[in-house]
């Protein structure tokens, strides 16, 4: 006489079930980030500059710096050889950029790109309210790829104020013309 299965040990047509959903589920791909994202940052400090950009996923949501001709574009000192620019939802909500004060939570990033091309920094001018008056509440960063930050806005004020040279010292001939904008082609 053969043994008699045991009914406890046969799986349940209900946790078979739950089985094939939990695998099913786990390689599903992670929702998409929220394209309007998080805000912008209140503080001019590194980090919470650095973790809007993350939280942001600016590369992918936002809109380049010229509508018309996107991309990566020639540049000169201090920037790289290359450079390609996003603008988050307040800047591009106040377009044309540079005709009119930009609203306070606008940010601009700057990526520098070797000749290669490979990007080496990231440079981002964002406007705070309350911020520094000098600079119309713009406040100047500079990271590398991986977050490190190489110039504060504390760092990018001193080298104006004490050395005249620097983000702010440059983009001061630009700040009654068109907001702090430098590239002329900011405005498309």
């Amino acid at each position: 006489m053969s043994p008699r299965p045991n009914p406890a040990a046969a799986p349940r047509p209900a946790v078979l079930l739950l089985a094939l959903l939990l695998a099913g589920c786990a390689g599903k791909p992670a929702p998409e980030p929220n394209p309007l994202g998080p805000e912008p940052p209140t503080e001019a400090e590194p980090a919470a500059v650095w973790n809007y950009l993350q939280g942001a996923h600016y590369q992918r949501f936002w809109h380049a710096e010229a509508v018309a001709a996107a991309g990566v574009h020639r540049s000169r000192a201090p920037h790289g050889p290359l450079i390609r620019t996003y603008v988050n939802g307040p800047a591009d909500h106040a377009r044309p950029l540079g005709a009119s004060p930009l609203p306070a939570g606008s940010v601009v990033v700057l990526e520098n790109y070797t000749a290669e091309p490979h990007l080496f920094e990231i440079d981002v001018m964002a406007k705070v309210a309350g911020h520094r008056p000098s600079t119309d509440g713009w406040a100047f960063f500079r990271f590398g790829p991986n977050g490190a930050v190489r110039l504060s806005d504390r760092q990018a004020y001193l080298q104006a104020k004490t050395e005249d040279r620097g983000c702010i010292h440059c983009h001061r001939r630009t700040a009654g013309e068109t907001d702090w904008l430098y590239q002329p082609r900011l405005a498309d």
